[in-house]
This record gives C-alpha cells, structure tokens and sequence, in this order.
C-alpha cells in the first residue's frame, strides 16, 4: 500500500530527471569524445593501434607503402589510450564531439570486420611484395 501511495504522490511532484531534449545536457570540460587523426601529422608508428583496448583504430597498407587509418566509433570505448600513445603531439586527439548513434542502413559492425579483414590482407600483401623485392635484388 505504501509503494502505491508514493507513486499517487510522485505524480505531483516535480520530475527528477533533466529536461533533455529540450535543453542540453551538461558535459563536463574533460568530456571524452570522438578521436580526430590528423594525417598531417601522424608519423604512421601505430602505436595508436597497439594501444586501443577493443581494437576500433587499424590501419591498411597500400602496396606502394602508403598506410591508411581506420576508426569505428560503435566498438570505441572513449578511453583516450590511443591519444596517450601516440608519440607526436596533435596527430590524434580525443574531441569534445559525442558520437552519433550508429543505424541499422550503415551496417556498422560487419561492415568493419570487413574493414579489418581487408586491412591485414593489404598489410600481408605489402610484407609479402617486400620480401619479395628484397629477395630478388
């Protein structure tokens, strides 16, 4: 009876929850966001890589050497552990920007198994042409 009688009462009262989304929600300064990689910058070490907890940032390789980065924000976990790792200042960095929910038409979880498979197949496919090349000169 009492359990009923509190949520009679709770109709009445004020809502505890916050007014979203019709005003903002508080984020604080230090708020963890999207990574940003800056190809600028970047000195294509992957440490960034070896750092990611649940493995969201890979890098493909082109056969002429030129490396290309890949980020999935639905598997990131927004540690910053990347961001730590990377040795040249500027080349990632954690944004205050939060993610956008992932939807069913992008396919987001097999399309990067796809994008990781293919990734490692291009990086074997580089180690295999330079072995190659270093073989017959």
């Amino acid at each position: 009876m009492k359990a009923f009688a509190n949520a009679i009462l709770n109709l009445f009262k004020k809502p505890a929850t916050i007014k979203y989304p019709f005003e903002p929600t508080y984020k604080p300064d230090d708020y963890r966001g999207l990574i940003v990689h800056n190809p600028e910058l970047c000195i294509w070490c992957r440490r960034c890589e070896m750092a990611c907890p649940p493995k969201a940032i890979i890098f493909s390789q082109a056969l002429d050497g030129k490396q290309t980065y890949h980020y999935n924000r639905a598997v990131c976990i927004y540690c910053g552990e990347c961001v730590r790792a990377c040795p040249k200042p500027g080349a990632l960095i954690q944004s205050g920007i939060p993610a956008s929910p992932a939807t069913k038409e992008e396919n987001i979880n097999n399309s990067w198994k796809i994008t990781v498979d293919e990734a490692l197949k291009s990086r074997a496919a580089y180690l295999a042409q330079k072995k190659k090349g270093e073989a017959t000169e």
